[in-house]
């Protein structure tokens, strides 16, 4: 059975490396999460690791897509979704990068505010909601390209 496996390929990347970003962003979102509850350091290590992370992903995705898309043409539902879809990998990239930039402004900002290495809780709420608007979009991305690749008319 496994030989059998030898006898096929992933022509494109696209719909295996397309799972990293959402993934990493739904984490991200726990670890800042856990961040504004305890201010811990290292919940914000973790959370900006993470977000770094998915956002190589989320680049990785948006280059691998334009592969597929030559591949895909003329197939009726990628077509109708395929443009929405670049747009909205195009705005998570974007988003991710302002998580990334909140995330170390909240935390300098933040330990220059208070004589201790915390950070206050304001500064922490603002980073997370943008970690999971991050999420959210990248999440949305998706499931747009879930449609365009299983999706059936109801």
């Amino acid at each position: 059975m496994f030989d059998q496996l030898a006898e096929y390929t992933i022509p494109v990347l696209h719909p295996v490396l397309v799972h990293f970003p959402i993934a990493l962003s739904i984490v991200a979102v726990v670890t800042a999460l856990f961040w504004v509850i305890r201010a811990k350091t290292s919940w914000w290590k973790a959370t900006l690791f993470l977000e770094i992370m998915a956002l190589v992903g989320a680049i990785v995705a948006v280059r691998t897509g334009d592969v597929m898309r030559d591949q895909s043409e003329g197939v009726m539902i990628v077509d109708q979704f395929v443009d929405l879809h670049e747009t909205m990998g195009d705005c998570s990239i974007w988003l991710l990068v302002v998580a990334i930039v909140l995330l170390v402004a909240m935390r300098w900002i933040g330990v220059r505010e208070t004589k201790h290495a915390g950070v206050r809780l304001r500064w922490r709420l603002i980073a997370f909601i943008a970690v999971l608007s991050a999420a959210v979009l990248t999440g949305i991305t998706g499931h747009i390209g879930g449609l365009m690749t299983w999706g059936v008319p109801v």
